[in-house]
Parts: structure tokens; sequence; C-alpha cells
């Protein structure tokens, strides 16, 4: 009896320890770029407090804020996942942004161009914009598989390729008629709009799909074969391989699937905020996904709090602009200063190792 409390003891002090290991980078990360954050305004003359008040207030403070929120973080945590597929084999989709416009118009495409019944038309459409994604990122995954051309430079570079097309057959076939000032396609069928299920704002079941997906795909790296192998491939492609595991398929799987979650975004942007595709509709999304995952530190369920945070910060900006008249590019100022100490805190752990790999044994 008293084994087994000993042992159920150790355990639980054991899951203790690793969230403690996963928050700890986070935690210090965002306390530091608090900090860098708090001297500058201090030297704007600038009360830091009455900054944060307003962050918090204009962000959880009322219905409409917590809605705001909640829809900022929805398409941050996919994006945050779709990232972290890509590093857990090894891989950088620096061209996120171009997945996500090209879904954005693949599901506008589909939500006004094919009949579908209501509860059935924004998941196929969302499929689709996914497929849409997928497909981009597959071209930069082959070149890298067959011709070891650098993903990063490939799927950026696609990213602008992707922009033109879509906004190319926007304007020579799908334009409304009526937007004389912005480019913008038709709206899409009323069957096919992601509809609030909140009170205020625009929250849609993309929430709880985002939600889910996370926790899906952590499980699915954790415990299933097919995630062993893509994990192994990213942290050692040369002993995977000899140990017989089929790293190019591997990875393409991967940089597929990253593409795929990137183009669900773009799809649900189109169906869901905007009802239509908008050209340089995606606000940054791709680049926000990159913050999200080094938050989570590589940990694909830890995207819901950092998308959430990161949402919280992007709500709050409006309000600290509206009733305080500062710059909301404070909050930009706070999400670089947390990637420099989130990097910072990675390059601190690299050079330890790499000093204790210099000791003499």
């Amino acid at each position: 009896m008293q084994s087994t409390l000993e042992s159920g003891g150790s355990v639980g002090s054991g899951h203790l320890a690793r969230a403690w290991a996963a928050l700890q980078m986070p935690l210090i990360a965002t306390g530091a770029g608090l900090a860098i954050t708090t001297v500058l305004l201090f030297t704007m003359g600038v009360n830091p407090l009455d900054v944060y008040a307003a962050l918090l207030r204009g962000a959880l403070g009322s219905l409409y804020g917590v809605s705001s929120t909640l829809r900022w973080a929805t398409p941050l945590i996919l994006a945050g996942v779709a990232v972290t597929v890509g590093f857990k084999a090894g891989l950088f989709n620096a061209g996120l942004s171009g997945q996500i416009y090209l879904g954005g118009f693949v599901g506008s495409l589909i939500g006004f161009g094919v009949l579908l019944p209501t509860g059935l038309h924004p998941v196929v459409a969302i499929l689709g914009g996914g497929l849409a994604g997928a497909f981009w990122a597959l071209i930069p995954a082959l070149l890298r598989r067959y011709l070891g051309a650098s993903e990063i430079v490939t799927s950026l570079m696609l990213w602008y390729v992707a922009i033109g097309i879509s906004d190319f057959l926007v304007r020579q076939f799908f334009r409304d008629p009526t937007s004389a000032a912005f480019l913008m396609s038709v709206k899409v069928a009323p069957s096919a709009i992601l509809s609030s299920f909140f009170p205020v704002g625009n929250v849609s079941l993309m929430l709880f799909a985002a939600i889910a997906l996370a926790l899906l795909m952590s499980r699915l790296m954790s415990n299933a074969k097919i995630g062993y192998e893509i994990r192994m491939t990213g942290a050692n492609p040369a002993f995977a391989y000899y140990a017989g595991v089929p790293t190019g398929k591997r990875m393409i799987l991967a940089f597929c699937a990253s593409g795929f979650i990137a183009g669900m975004i773009g799809a649900s942007e189109s169906l869901g905020i905007n009802q239509r595709f908008v050209s340089q509709f995606d606000p940054g999304f791709g680049f926000d996904g990159f913050l999200v995952a080094l938050l989570a530190s590589g940990s694909l369920a830890g995207c819901i709090p950092a998308g959430l945070f990161l949402g919280i910060l992007k709500a709050g900006g409006m309000e600290i602009e509206r009733t305080l008249g500062v710059s909301k590019s404070i909050i930009w100022i706070l999400q670089g200063s947390i990637i420099l100490f989130v990097s910072a805190y990675n390059l601190r752990s690299y050079l330890r190792r790499f000093v204790a790999a210099l000791k003499p044994r």
C-alpha cells in the first residue's frame, strides 16, 4: 500500500516537473518582455499599469472583449499547430501565409460556386481550402526531398505566387462588381457562411475545431507510430533512415499537414469573418504562428493557451489605442521582446550542451 502511494506520488511529481519544464521558458520570456515594455512605457511618460489594465479590459472586461479574444485565438491556435507540425519533422514552413491565402481563395470559391446543404457546405469549403494549402506546401516539400532545395526559401517565394494567382483570378473572373475601392470576390452563399455562436462578435465553431485539432495532433505525435516516425525524422534523420523509417515520405507528409491546417485558416476567415475572399485579408497569421509555436515550447497542446494569450494581446491592443492614445504597436514591441527572449533561452540551452561536449571526459 505504501509503495503504491509512493509510486503515485512520484508519478504526480513527475507530471508537475514536466509541466513546470514546459511552462518555465514561456513564463520567463513573457516576464522579460513585459519588463522591457514597462521600461519603454516609463520613458514615454505613460503609466504601465494603465496600459495593462486597458489591455485586460479590452480583451476580457466585456462580452465583446471576450468574443474578440476568442475570434483572434481561433486562427492563432491553428497557425501554431501548423508551424509546430513542421517543426516536429525538422522543417520550417516559412510560407504559411501563402498557404493561408490560397486556402482563403479556394474556400470562398467553393462557398459561392458550389450548392450544398447548410450544415455540409462550410465543412466542404474548409476542407477544400485545406487541400489547397496542402497542395501549395507539397511543392516546396518535393523540392526539398528530391532536389535538396531549402523549404524556407521555396515556401516563402511561393507565398507571393499564391497572392498573385488568387488576386488575378478574383480580378478577372470573380470580382464583386460593387467593390470599387477594394479587390474582393462576390459573397459566399448563405449556406456556406460560418455563423457565430457567441451573443456578440464573430466566434464560429472553428474555435472548437482548432482546440480539438491541437489535442488530436498532440496525441497523434505522442502515441501513434506515424507521429513517432515524424518526430524521429526531425530529431535525427540519418538514424531514422537507417532504422527503416521512410524519412522522405514522413517529411513530405508533415509539411503537407502543416499546409492543410494553414489552408483551413484561410478558408475559415473567408467564410466566417469576411464572408467572401478579400485581397490581403491575412493580418499576419503565418508569422504569429511562429510566436505561438515558440511560446508552446514545441507542444501541440500548448498551442491552445499560447494562442489564447496572443488573442488577448491582439484584442486588448485596440482598447489601449482608443482609451489611452498609446499606439497599439506597443503590443508588437511586447511580442517581439517575447520572441527575443524565447530565442535567447533556447540559445542558452544549446550553448550549455556545446560547452558540456567540449569538456574532457
